[in-house]
């Protein structure tokens, strides 16, 4: 019956589970033995029967011994199926980890932040609390695989893209504790960092969007100031702002005048930053001037250029910025009679084909009346260019726009006083632009003339409004 009892338990508990045997079978197994060891004992009270002693005693003691070295070997086999499955679960998350890693290798590291720190907090917490586990020993090589995976933008030439992943990784060490991290794979991502903090600077040297630039310049050279890519910026502004000055074959001039302010402003932004070396800062400086020293005349030529296409509007609002930030330049002058061409005209397209010029006066009377009880703002361009105000004539009024048709009507009759200006012309064809002057509440659109001054003669030019229209007439 014993040996049943021990065959029927031996059955149940091999091989050795990690939880062990159920506690109610090991003492219903006990108390089996007791009982037959009862029985037993009872009958050999009974017997008369000689026994020998000795070899009873001794298969006694090996009856006794057997369970309890069963019992020796059964608690280590459970130790050591424990120790299987706490394996096979550390390979289990060392596997998800992996799983992890693996599923954002193409999309990157951008967008998945998360995830990736939480593989990265599954290979520490192997190394950390399990060192001696099989999973622990492989979490070395699934760093150089997370290394890989996450810096893969540095690969394909990504420098932007590249630039936080390698922050990230520089982080590594220290998560995962001192010692658990190659020092070759430690030591990977700072040079690939300043690498790709110069290659994403520079691409965003002289662009609209400076702050990509001087963002990264500016941390190569807090960071990395000894580094090679920190001893490039210089002369990378340098043939930057040499390209943007150049006349020919490089950049229009409006691209030109826009790089180069950009550049100006980039330069100067750099040069700010936190331990950046003496010279440099001293270089960037001598950059940022020699861009503002060529954006007069780039800004000149994007506004000639305007001009030239007879795109007058863009003139005029190039040509007012032009005045407005080099009002001490000696083109001033000329850029506000390229002002009133353009105006002359927009509305007039024939005065396109004169190029205005700082000339003035001329032997040719030429004077400009103001029929019309709303001042106006007479422009000129011809072989002069010029412009001046007229006040509304108080006795004056609007005609209708029906007299206008009439091949009788003649403006500006004679007999009544009218606000006036004489002009002085050279012979020639001078283009005439009146506009109303806004705010006289009196509406009326400009109106143009074209008059082909002769020597010899005097003229009179008439301004008039008629019905919401303004108009104008010559008299020679």
């Amino acid at each position: 019956m014993a040996l049943v009892s021990t065959g029927a338990l031996a059955l149940v508990a091999l091989p050795a589970d990690p939880d062990g045997v159920p506690l109610a079978l090991v003492v219903g197994w006990l108390v089996i033995l007791v009982l037959l060891a009862a029985h037993a004992a009872a009958r050999g009270l009974r017997t008369t029967r000689a026994v020998p002693t000795v070899p009873v005693l001794g298969l006694a003691l090996v009856l006794l011994a057997a369970p309890v070295l069963a019992g020796f070997e059964y608690d280590a086999a459970r130790q050591r199926a424990q120790h299987a499955r706490l394996e096979k679960q550390l390979l289990d998350r060392l596997g998800e980890a992996d799983r992890t890693v693996a599923r954002y290798e193409t999309s990157g590291y951008a967008g998945h932040e998360s995830a990736f720190s939480s593989a990265l907090t599954a290979y520490r917490d192997l190394s950390r609390d399990h060192p001696g586990s099989a999973a622990a020993h492989k979490v070395p090589a699934r760093l150089r695989t997370y290394y890989r995976t996450v810096g893969a933008p540095f690969g394909k030439g990504d420098y932007c893209e590249a630039v936080d992943p390698l922050r990230h990784l520089l982080t590594v060490p220290r998560t995962m504790g001192t010692g658990r991290v190659p020092e070759d794979l430690a030591a990977w991502p700072a040079p690939r960092l300043a690498t790709s903090l110069y290659g994403c600077g520079i691409g965003g040297l002289g662009t609209k969007d400076s702050s990509t630039a001087e963002y990264h310049l500016t941390a190569l050279l807090e960071e990395y100031p000894d580094s090679p890519e920190a001893g490039k910026i210089v002369p990378e502004v340098e043939k930057h702002v040499s390209f943007s000055l150049k006349d020919k074959g490089a950049e229009s001039p409006c691209d030109a005048a826009s790089s180069l302010q950009t550049l100006a402003d980039q330069a100067t932004s750099v040069a700010k930053a936190d331990g950046a070396p003496a010279a440099t800062v001293t270089a960037l400086g001598r950059q940022a001037d020699r861009a503002k020293g060529g954006l007069p005349t780039k800004t000149w030529n994007c506004a000639l250029d305007a001009y030239h296409d007879k795109d007058y509007a863009a003139t005029q609002s190039r040509m007012r910025d032009f005045t407005a930030r080099y009002g001490n330049d000696g083109r001033t002058p000329l850029a506000r009679k390229y002002v009133i061409a353009a105006q002359v005209a927009d509305e007039l397209p024939a005065a396109g084909k004169v190029k205005p010029t700082t000339s003035s006066g001329g032997s040719i009377t030429v004077t400009v009346r103001n029929d019309s009880p709303e001042a106006v703002e007479v422009l000129y361009t011809g072989p002069v260019t010029g412009s001046f105000q007229l006040g509304g004539c108080e006795s004056c009024k609007r005609y209708e726009w029906a007299d206008t048709l009439n091949p009788a009507f003649k403006p500006c009759p004679s007999g009544r006083s009218y606000p006036s200006k004489t002009l002085r012309l050279p012979a020639g064809t001078t283009y005439f632009l009146h506009k109303p002057r806004s705010g006289s509440g009196l509406g009326g659109s400009p109106a143009t003339d074209t008059v082909k001054v002769r020597g010899g003669y005097t003229y009179t030019e008439c301004a008039y409004t008629a019905k919401g229209f303004g108009s104008s007439g010559i008299d020679g």
